[in-house]
């Protein structure tokens, strides 16, 4: 019976947590926290595109505002479709651990780039 009522608080704090409404603060401290993601895989979305010889490639007969926009197409669409396929768990785990952090973000960025490039036109 005690072990019962212990479990009650847990209980209603995930009813709490489930039912479409969230504290403003919590809103706004995931809001920061995936917008902090967003810029981390961006920045290494670019680093990992600009690595790859196929991109260096088909960029050299660019103009440097050309190849620069097609760099912002490619990592904008890697940086939304990685926002989608991460969940708060993995968010608040990468927050704490910096291993963590590094494995989700260069992960996220190997699981979508390859997409994201066959999506765009050159």
């Amino acid at each position: 019976m005690k072990k019962l009522i212990c479990l009650l608080p847990v209980v209603f704090m995930t009813a709490c947590a489930t039912d479409g409404t969230m504290n403003p603060t919590a809103t706004t401290a995931n809001n920061i926290g995936m917008a902090v993601f967003q810029s981390a895989v961006d920045q290494t979305c670019r680093t990992q595109l600009n690595n790859r010889t196929e991109y260096k490639v088909l960029t050299s007969v660019l103009t440097t505002e050309k190849k620069q926009d097609v760099e912002n197409q490619i990592c904008g669409c890697v940086s939304t479709e990685a926002s989608k396929n991460v969940t708060m768990v993995e968010l608040a785990q990468a927050a704490i651990d910096p291993n963590a952090r590094a494995t989700l973000i260069t992960n996220t960025v190997n699981n979508t780039l390859s997409t994201c490039v066959s999506r765009f036109k050159f």
